[in-house]
């Protein structure tokens, strides 16, 4: 297959991966629900990702197209991220996955 062709099918060298994180929120008050969310958001835009989903369970992968080893760490750094928290808990990150062809759950 030729190089556009793979890079149009997101095929090969061209694949882009994300996951799926789940994670208990306890939840204290709207305010600090808020500010929660608020925090996640800047934590995901700083690492470049971006995310689809409930406030409890999305998926996540990169903004552009980047090596899996660099996806990898994101992944790390993310639920490292989530696992400080105050008030989160059970927090639990899928393996890499194709993010245009799954599997999904």
């Amino acid at each position: 297959m030729k190089k556009r062709l793979r890079k149009k099918k997101h095929l090969a060298e061209f694949k882009e991966f994300g996951w799926y994180v789940d994670y208990q929120f306890e939840s204290v008050s709207e305010e600090a629900d808020f500010a929660f969310w608020d925090m996640l958001i800047e934590e995901v835009e700083a690492l470049g990702l971006m995310i689809g989903g409930s406030t409890t369970s999305f998926f996540a992968h990169p903004a552009s197209r980047v090596p899996e080893a660099t996806t990898q760490y994101r992944q790390q750094q993310l639920h490292q991220w989530l696992t400080r928290q105050l008030g989160v808990g059970a927090v639990t990150s899928s393996p890499l996955t194709d993010a245009w062809y799954g599997p999904f759950q």
